[in-house]
């Protein structure tokens, strides 16, 4: 893979230790941060969902200053590229799945070349639905944690199937996300989106476009949506970082022609500050 340069504690490196719980247990956080023009965007966003992560899990990181330091600099040097963080609980200082709790965190920092874009992305991209299942868990509800062989599993089935993304769904049948995106859905009433209050994850785009859309005087109800619902969806749309506002052409294999939802919502995020 070109292009792609790590720090590892601030250090330029491509290993970390055999005995990290990150490796073991999957025990830490990622935010995956846009960067153009030298400047990481919606940062203080990120950091605000990864420090809600580090509470939730227990995770002892202060050096906040030094993380925002090492992401601006690797931000430097192309106009465009995404840095990712793995943030893990570190090391074990003993074998089995509870930790000590006075480990020492490593935080993992990756620059990568900005991806292609998709050939459909100017015109909507064709979405299905994966028979994949999402656990349930309150507990982890909303946190980028590393736990995530499910949409490693969603995603492998989704390219045989020539798809862009797949919507996954709770192991109690709702609908939850994309594999890499949340979801919005229009009806007569304005926008609705899944709660994630027992599982997926809370999407910096997702928190923007929240906003947006009430600045918009745009509703979005933020609640359970099911199977059936989708086949009454006139506009959808998905979002991420990377995608931001990124309209869905095809769902399920019906085709769905409103863009009203995404042109507005793109033009206030356009205006608004990064």
């Amino acid at each position: 893979m070109t292009g792609v340069i790590s720090l590892i504690n601030g250090v330029p490196a491509d290993s970390v230790a055999s005995t990290d719980r990150g490796l073991h247990y999957g025990d830490g956080l990622f935010e995956t941060i846009t960067c153009v023009a030298g400047r990481p965007r919606w940062l203080p966003l990120h950091l605000a969902r990864l420090r809600r992560g580090c509470e939730r899990l227990q995770l002892r990181f202060a050096a906040f200053d030094t993380l925002v330091a090492e992401i601006g600099a690797l931000a430097q040097g192309d106009e465009r590229c995404i840095v990712k963080l793995l943030l893990t609980r570190g090391p074990a200082r003993r074998r089995g799945y509870a930790p000590e709790g006075d480990e020492t965190p490593t935080r993992i920092l990756t620059r990568y070349e900005w991806p292609p874009a998709s050939p459909r992305a100017a015109t909507g991209l064709r979405v299905g639905l994966s028979a994949v299942p999402l656990g349930i868990n309150p507990l982890l509800a909303g946190l980028k944690h590393l736990n995530r062989l499910e949409q490693v599993l969603a995603q492998a089935a989704m390219r045989a199937q020539g798809l862009d993304e797949v919507l996954m769904l709770s192991s109690a049948g709702h609908v939850i996300g994309g594999s890499m995106s949340n979801v919005f859905f229009a009806d007569a009433d304005g926008l609705f989106t899944p709660s994630l209050s027992d599982c997926g994850i809370e999407g910096v785009m997702r928190e923007r476009v929240c906003a947006a859309a009430e600045r918009c005087g745009t509703r979005v109800s933020i609640r359970p949506v099911s199977v059936p619902e989708l086949a009454q969806v006139r506009e959808a749309f998905l979002t991420n970082v990377r995608w931001e506002v990124q309209p869905i052409a095809a769902l399920g294999g019906r085709a769905l022609s409103g863009h009203d939802h995404v042109q507005a919502l793109r033009r206030w995020l356009d205006a608004a500050p990064a």
